[in-house]
C-alpha cells in the first residue's frame, strides 16, 4: 500500500455501504440482469451460466473512476478501453457489465463480467486500475465485495 492509500478499514467504512447498495448489471444477448451483493438468485445465475458456459466464478470490474475519484467521460472512455484489450488479451469468457448507484449519487460505470477468470491476475487488474474492490460470486453463492487494498 502507497503512504497516499488510506487503510482498508477507512476505504471499507466509506466505500462499502455505497458498493453494497449498488446494482451490477450484466448484459446477456438479448436481456440483461441485475445483481447485488449478499443476494442469491439461482434463476439468474442460471441465465449466467447459459449465457457465458460459466463453469465456477465470476468478476464484475470496471476502470472507471480510479480510487472513487471522479474523472473525465474521455479518461474513463480510455481506462475502458485499456481494459477491454487486457481481458482480451486474455482470451477468457466476458461481457459487458454496469454499475449503477440506484440514488443516482455517482454516475454509472461501464465494466465488465468476467468468467472464471484466474483471481490472482483479475485482483492485480483492478489494482493496475487503481479499483478499491472488485464484485466476485462462486456458483451458488452470493455476489461480495473483495477488497484490493
Amino acid at each position: 500500500m502507497s503512504a497516499d492509500t488510506p487503510p482498508l478499514a477507512s476505504l471499507k467504512q466509506a466505500y462499502e455501504p455505497a458498493y453494497r447498495r449498488a446494482l451490477y448489471r450484466v448484459m446477456l444477448e438479448d436481456d440483461e440482469v441485475t445483481l447485488t451483493i449478499g443476494h442469491y438468485d439461482a434463476a439468474t445465475e442460471q441465465q449466467l451460466r447459459q449465457t457465458f458456459d460459466l463453469q465456477r466464478h465470476w468478476v464484475i470490474l470496471t476502470p472507471c473512476n480510479p480510487r472513487s475519484v471522479q474523472s473525465r467521460e474521455e479518461l474513463n472512455n480510455f481506462y475502458l478501453d485499456e481494459l477491454r484489450f487486457a481481458l482480451a488479451s486474455r482470451s477468457g469468457t466476458w461481457g459487458k457489465a454496469t454499475n449503477i448507484d440506484p440514488r443516482g449519487e455517482w454516475p454509472d460505470e461501464p465494466g465488465f463480467f468476467v468468467v472464471d477468470p484466474d483471481l490472482g491476475w483479475i485482483m492485480d487488474l483492478g489494482r493496475r486500475f487503481g479499483q478499491n474492490a472488485l464484485v466476485y460470486a462462486a456458483l451458488g453463492q452470493p455476489p461480495t465485495l473483495i477488497w484490493l487494498t
